[in-house]
Protein backbone atom coordinates (compact mmCIF):
# COMPACT_ATOMS: atom_id res chain seq x y z
CA UNK A 1 0.00 0.00 0.00
CA UNK A 2 2.82 2.05 0.39
CA UNK A 3 2.95 3.11 -3.43
CA UNK A 4 -0.36 4.77 -3.07
CA UNK A 5 0.16 7.00 -0.30
CA UNK A 6 -1.13 10.28 -0.14
CA UNK A 7 0.76 13.36 1.71
CA UNK A 8 -1.02 15.61 3.30
CA UNK A 9 1.24 16.79 5.97
CA UNK A 10 4.63 17.08 7.13
CA UNK A 11 4.23 13.95 9.29
CA UNK A 12 3.11 11.93 5.66
CA UNK A 13 5.53 13.71 3.74
CA UNK A 14 8.12 11.87 6.30
CA UNK A 15 7.02 8.75 6.35
CA UNK A 16 6.77 8.49 3.00
CA UNK A 17 10.60 9.94 2.88
CA UNK A 18 11.84 6.96 4.99
CA UNK A 19 9.83 4.53 2.80
CA UNK A 20 11.70 6.01 -0.27
CA UNK A 21 15.31 6.39 1.41
CA UNK A 22 14.94 2.63 2.52
CA UNK A 23 14.37 1.02 -0.73
CA UNK A 24 17.10 3.15 -2.00
CA UNK A 25 19.63 2.13 0.22
CA UNK A 26 18.62 -1.41 0.12
CA UNK A 27 19.53 -1.09 -3.92
CA UNK A 28 22.99 0.26 -2.58
CA UNK A 29 23.43 -2.49 -0.04
CA UNK A 30 22.71 -5.04 -2.71
CA UNK A 31 24.95 -3.93 -4.70
CA UNK A 32 28.01 -3.99 -2.80
CA UNK A 33 27.98 -1.02 -0.62
CA UNK A 34 28.26 -1.42 3.24
CA UNK A 35 26.01 1.31 5.56
CA UNK A 36 27.04 1.17 8.97
CA UNK A 37 23.03 2.59 10.16
CA UNK A 38 20.63 2.25 7.12
CA UNK A 39 18.33 4.71 9.12
CA UNK A 40 20.97 7.30 9.56
CA UNK A 41 22.28 6.95 5.54
CA UNK A 42 20.75 9.61 3.15
CA UNK A 43 21.15 8.88 -0.48
CA UNK A 44 19.38 10.72 -3.41
CA UNK A 45 18.52 8.58 -6.87
CA UNK A 46 20.91 10.52 -8.98
CA UNK A 47 23.98 9.21 -6.67
CA UNK A 48 26.28 6.63 -7.94
CA UNK A 49 27.95 4.44 -5.98
CA UNK A 50 31.07 2.24 -7.11
CA UNK A 51 31.08 -1.54 -5.33
CA UNK A 52 33.15 -1.49 -1.46
CA UNK A 53 31.83 1.92 -1.02
CA UNK A 54 31.52 2.22 2.86
CA UNK A 55 28.74 4.86 4.12
CA UNK A 56 29.57 5.10 7.71
CA UNK A 57 26.55 6.99 10.23
CA UNK A 58 24.93 10.51 9.06
CA UNK A 59 26.51 10.69 5.32
CA UNK A 60 24.22 12.44 2.93
CA UNK A 61 24.77 12.43 -0.43
CA UNK A 62 22.83 14.68 -2.78
CA UNK A 63 22.42 15.39 -6.66
CA UNK A 64 24.85 14.06 -9.16
CA UNK A 65 27.81 12.79 -6.65
CA UNK A 66 29.26 9.77 -8.00
CA UNK A 67 31.56 7.93 -5.14
CA UNK A 68 34.76 5.97 -6.23
CA UNK A 69 35.49 2.15 -4.84
CA UNK A 70 36.82 1.58 -1.80
CA UNK A 71 36.26 5.02 -0.52
CA UNK A 72 35.05 5.51 2.81
CA UNK A 73 32.22 8.34 3.86
CA UNK A 74 31.59 9.78 7.09
CA UNK A 75 30.76 9.43 9.64
CA UNK A 76 28.95 13.55 9.79
CA UNK A 77 29.62 14.01 5.42
CA UNK A 78 27.13 16.25 3.43
CA UNK A 79 28.55 15.99 -0.33
CA UNK A 80 25.87 17.55 -3.20
CA UNK A 81 27.26 17.36 -6.73
CA UNK A 82 30.70 16.06 -5.54
CA UNK A 83 33.43 13.20 -7.19
CA UNK A 84 35.22 10.98 -5.35
CA UNK A 85 37.46 8.71 -6.57
CA UNK A 86 38.57 5.36 -6.00
CA UNK A 87 39.98 4.35 -2.02
CA UNK A 88 39.41 7.90 -0.72
CA UNK A 89 38.69 8.81 3.37
CA UNK A 90 36.45 11.40 3.66
CA UNK A 91 35.43 12.18 7.38
CA UNK A 92 32.88 14.88 9.10
CA UNK A 93 32.97 17.28 5.41
CA UNK A 94 30.99 19.18 3.82
CA UNK A 95 31.42 19.76 0.07
CA UNK A 96 29.59 21.46 -2.77
CA UNK A 97 30.52 20.91 -6.51
CA UNK A 98 34.15 19.73 -5.55
CA UNK A 99 36.10 16.68 -7.12
CA UNK A 100 38.12 14.68 -4.95
CA UNK A 101 40.90 12.18 -6.29
CA UNK A 102 41.79 9.04 -5.66
CA UNK A 103 43.43 8.37 -2.00
CA UNK A 104 42.44 11.12 -0.49
CA UNK A 105 42.08 11.86 3.72
CA UNK A 106 39.99 14.64 3.80
CA UNK A 107 38.92 16.38 7.61
CA UNK A 108 37.74 16.02 9.91
CA UNK A 109 35.77 18.91 9.84
CA UNK A 110 36.96 20.47 6.04
CA UNK A 111 34.56 22.62 3.78
CA UNK A 112 35.25 22.14 -0.21
CA UNK A 113 33.59 25.53 -2.04
CA UNK A 114 32.19 24.88 -5.05
CA UNK A 115 34.31 24.58 -7.84
CA UNK A 116 37.27 23.26 -5.93
CA UNK A 117 39.62 20.00 -6.90
CA UNK A 118 42.12 17.96 -4.62
CA UNK A 119 44.46 16.44 -6.20
CA UNK A 120 44.83 12.09 -5.57
CA UNK A 121 46.70 11.58 -2.60
CA UNK A 122 45.99 14.59 -0.57
CA UNK A 123 45.75 14.96 3.24
CA UNK A 124 44.09 17.54 4.30
CA UNK A 125 43.86 17.77 8.08
CA UNK A 126 41.64 18.81 10.55
CA UNK A 127 39.51 21.77 10.04
CA UNK A 128 40.60 22.64 6.35
CA UNK A 129 38.62 25.08 4.40
CA UNK A 130 39.19 25.96 0.73
CA UNK A 131 39.60 28.66 -0.78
Amino acid sequence: PNEVRGVNDRQQLAECEAVLRQRTNNKWLAAGVTMLDPEATYIDATVVLSPDVTLFPNTLLQGDCVIGEGSELGPDVRLTDTFVGVGSQIQSTSAVQARIGDNCRIGPYAVLDSGVEVASGTVTGPFYTSS
